[in-house]
């Protein structure tokens, strides 16, 4: 559980708006912390934040952590406070979860342009990095230059009702892709029934064919009736129609003509 996470035992040592604005970077760059929420609702961190003229922006940074994006931190960059390159890291990998949970098939020049990324070898780092982390489960289809994302298995915090919309329009999505799957299984399960049908069919036909066949040459006068004929495996019948008729028989009815009349 997050609430589990080593940066959360600092929470008892927090004792300044220094210490606070220190564990709000810890845990906004910690590489496998990616919900807020809990710090948010800490009633000791957040009077210390709101206790300090330089740290009441670390309130509004945790909240952008939590819920907001990229985008959205670039918009209000002048009131938040500089972000190391780890924090820029995490940040990016919260806004391509969000990116994620409203669709399933993401541009690269939709991802370039809203993470601000250079070009595609810092996003493949990126979304590499997010299948690693075990945030989304996704494939990169350099051909189409497409993300598919398959899996959102991390979520975003809920920090007021305003987040409210995002997370129904996720769940809807979510809902929506789940429909699709079941459709695309119902799709090929009766694909499967039908092909196994037809070749229930085709092996019948088959079988009728093969009997018939066997049938007809068994029947008298088919082309193996003559089997059952004397003689006929080894020509002796016809061998004795042809000495009826061959010069020789001739030859043989003459001398014994002539062995009569002498």
């Amino acid at each position: 559980m997050q609430q589990q996470h080593p940066i959360y035992a600092l929470l008892s040592l927090v004792n300044s708006p220094a210490a606070a604005a220190d564990l709000v970077t810890r845990a906004t760059s910690a590489p496998d912390l990616f919900t807020f929420a809990y710090l948010l609702h800490s009633p000791a961190l957040t009077k210390h934040l709101r206790a300090g003229d330089q740290t009441k922006q670390y309130i509004d940074l945790l909240r952008m952590f939590a819920s907001g994006t990229w985008q959205d931190y670039v918009a209000n960059q002048s009131s938040l406070p500089a972000l190391t390159d780890a924090q820029t890291i995490k940040l990016k990998q919260l806004s391509l979860i969000s990116l994620a949970s409203e669709s399933h098939t993401l541009p690269y020049s939709t991802l370039l342009s809203e993470l601000s990324l250079p070009d595609m070898r810092e996003l493949a780092s990126l979304v590499v990095s997010c299948i690693y982390a075990n945030l989304i489960s996704a494939t990169l289809d350099t051909r189409e230059e497409l993300v598919h994302v398959s899996a959102v298995s991390a979520g975003r915090d809920v920090v007021d009702k305003s987040d409210m919309s995002r997370l129904k329009s996720a769940i809807d999505t979510w809902a929506s892709r789940c429909a699709e799957t079941i459709e695309d299984l119902n799709n090929e399960a009766r694909k499967v029934r039908e092909n196994a049908v037809q070749e229930s069919k085709d092996v019948k036909e088959y079988n009728r064919t093969v009997e018939m066949v066997n049938k007809q040459l068994m029947a008298p006068g088919g082309k193996d009736s003559g089997k059952d004929t004397p003689g006929a495996e080894d020509g002796l019948g016809e061998a004795m129609d042809i000495d009826e008729t061959s010069p020789m028989s001739d030859s043989s009815t003459k001398k014994r003509k002539q062995r009569t009349a002498s």
